[in-house]
C-alpha cells in the first residue's frame, strides 16, 4: 500500500529522474521564455519587442493577468531548478497545466498567424516529451 494519495507514490518513486537533463531543459525554457514574456507584457515593453501588442494586444488587464500567469510560471520553474528535491513534485504538476492551457490557446486564438498558439504548441511538446521519458523510464506509461 502506497503512502499517501496515489500519485504522491508515484512522485516518490521518480525522485532520480529530477536529474534528467530534459527536464532541467523543460524548466529553463520555461524561465526564459515565460520569464521574458511575462516581463515584456507586463511592464510594455514595446522597445524590446516592437510587435507587442499585435501579438498579445493592447496594455489591459487581462494582458497584465497573463503577464502574471507567465511571471508564476517562470518563478515556479526556477524553485525547481534551485530545490532539486522539490523538483519533480512541481514537474509533475506544472507541465500538465502547461499543456493544457497552451494546446487550448490553439482552439481559442482565431488568429491562425498569431505566433502565440504555436510557440505554445512548441513548447508543449518539449513538457510533454519531457514527461513521457521520465514516466515511461519509470514503466508508468
Amino acid at each position: 500500500m502506497i503512502d499517501g494519495p496515489p500519485l504522491i507514490g508515484i512522485v516518490r518513486s521518480i525522485k532520480l529522474s529530477a536529474f534528467m537533463p530534459i527536464i532541467v531543459a523543460s524548466l529553463v525554457v520555461n524561465v526564459l521564455v515565460a520569464g521574458f514574456f511575462g516581463l515584456a507584457t507586463g511592464f510594455n515593453l514595446n522597445s524590446v519587442l516592437p510587435k507587442l501588442d499585435v501579438v498579445f494586444g493592447p496594455d489591459t488587464p487581462a494582458r497584465r493577468i497573463l503577464a502574471c500567469l507567465y511571471l508564476a510560471i517562470a518563478a515556479g520553474s526556477a524553485v525547481a531548478l534551485l530545490v532539486v528535491p522539490l523538483r519533480m513534485d512541481i514537474v509533475v504538476v506544472l507541465f500538465p497545466l502547461q499543456i493544457l492551457y497552451k494546446t487550448l490557446t490553439i482552439f481559442f486564438v482565431a488568429d491562425w498567424k498569431n505566433p502565440v498558439p504555436w510557440w505554445n504548441l512548441a513548447i508543449s511538446a518539449v513538457h510533454a516529451a519531457s514527461l513521457w521519458i521520465v514516466f515511461s523510464g519509470q514503466g508508468i506509461l
